[in-house]
């Protein structure tokens, strides 16, 4: 398995991957996601990955360092992670997490977040066995 940044040829595995993923094709939020369309990302440039497996994109992780936000210092946060159902269990997530927590770690930041759907119990165990705990907000939402 090789990771590495995606570059624009990817862009296509990669919303074809995300719609594999979640049932909904998606590309113009992957192509200001990952900056390779004409609109930039907001904020910091995020921090993506690819995991690749002879030739082929089997994971992706995007994340990104927010500021300031709800009073917090610097904190990176996950957006993004995903493997094709047919890779998973292989460490291919924990590959990619690492490396997006070594990212964080060597730019001086000390949390990282995510948010996970309360029906996401596999991947809610998944961030569990990597380290990830209840933080301090609770989210919040109304339907309009």
């Amino acid at each position: 398995m090789l990771t590495r940044a995606p570059r624009a040829e990817d862009v296509e595995a990669i919303i074809a991957l995300d719609a594999r993923v979640t049932g909904e094709a998606k590309p113009e939020f992957w192509r200001r996601k990952l900056g390779l369309g004409s609109a930039l990302p907001v904020g910091d440039p995020p921090l993506a990955r690819v995991a690749e497996i002879n030739g082929r994109i089997v994971g992706v992780l995007v994340g990104e360092v927010r500021s300031w936000e709800f009073h917090l210092p610097p904190t990176g946060w996950i957006t993004v992670l995903m493997v094709d159902p047919d890779y998973r269990r292989r460490g291919i997530g924990r590959r990619l997490l690492a490396e997006a927590l070594e990212h964080f770690r060597e730019r001086g930041l000390r949390s990282v977040r995510t948010m996970v759907g309360w029906a996401d119990g596999d991947v809610l165990s998944f961030f569990t066995a990597m380290g990830f705990d209840r933080g301090p907000f609770i989210e919040l939402e109304k339907n309009l």
